[in-house]
């Protein structure tokens, strides 16, 4: 389906012309471009998302030098590795989510066997301990949060109790892909995981993620 709107588009290129200034072509590329990188393609399908990027930058190039008809092939090439990047990005997601619930099935038929051989143990009762002072609560890093109104994934990870860096909101756009449709659109109620596993390698790449992404400017 996706290929079938691209190859549309590149017939309005066609009809449209060679000659005249590619406006139209260059805001339709554009706004695919940043579709794709909204379902993870950049990720997912990372070498056909940056051949897209470059054709885009080198058509932008072009267009500022007055080369329209060079450019609009550029565009027209761009498009070409879009359709190519979102359909990897649809099979590698559609891969993960069956990965994710197979595991969310495991540990469910863990659990149950567990239940099953403990209530079977004879618990003796546990000898009475003499009273303590109950000790002093700690400060725990929430594992799920609720979004709130005016809130964004950068303020979201920029608060204390997720992860005090706003960089990191990549982290939490990937472990929550399937609410987050663009990662500049979050909704109030949202209730979002936050994963707390990431070494600091991890941290760093999504960091330099959020960085290149140029989506946020704190």
């Amino acid at each position: 389906m996706y290929q079938r709107i691209i190859l549309l588009m590149l017939g309005v290129f066609l009809v449209a012309g060679c000659a005249r200034l590619p406006q139209v072509e260059l805001e339709i590329t554009r706004s695919e471009v940043a579709k794709a990188y909204a379902r993870g393609a950049k990720v997912l399908a990372p070498a056909e998302y940056e051949a897209a990027s470059v054709a885009l930058r080198e058509a932008e190039i072009l267009i500022h030098r007055e080369k329209y008809r060079q450019a609009r092939a550029g565009l027209n090439l761009a498009l070409l590795h879009i359709a190519k990047a979102s359909e990897l990005t649809r099979e590698k997601a559609a891969e993960l989510e069956s990965q994710r619930q197979a595991e969310i099935e495991a540990k469910k038929f863990k659990k149950k066997k567990i239940k099953k051989t403990v209530a079977r143990k004879v618990r003796p009762k546990p000898k009475a301990k003499p009273k303590a002072r109950p000790p002093k609560p700690k400060v725990t890093l929430l594992d799920e949060v609720t979004i709130v109104e005016g809130e964004t994934l950068y303020s979201l990870a920029g608060r204390k109790d997720v992860y005090a860096d706003g960089l990191l909101w990549p982290l939490i756009y990937k472990a929550n892909r399937d609410q987050i449709k663009d990662p500049q659109q979050i909704f109030k109620g949202q209730v979002f995981s936050i994963p707390r596993d990431k070494s600091k390698q991890e941290q760093e790449a999504a960091r330099k993620e959020a960085r290149d992404s140029g989506l946020f400017h704190p």
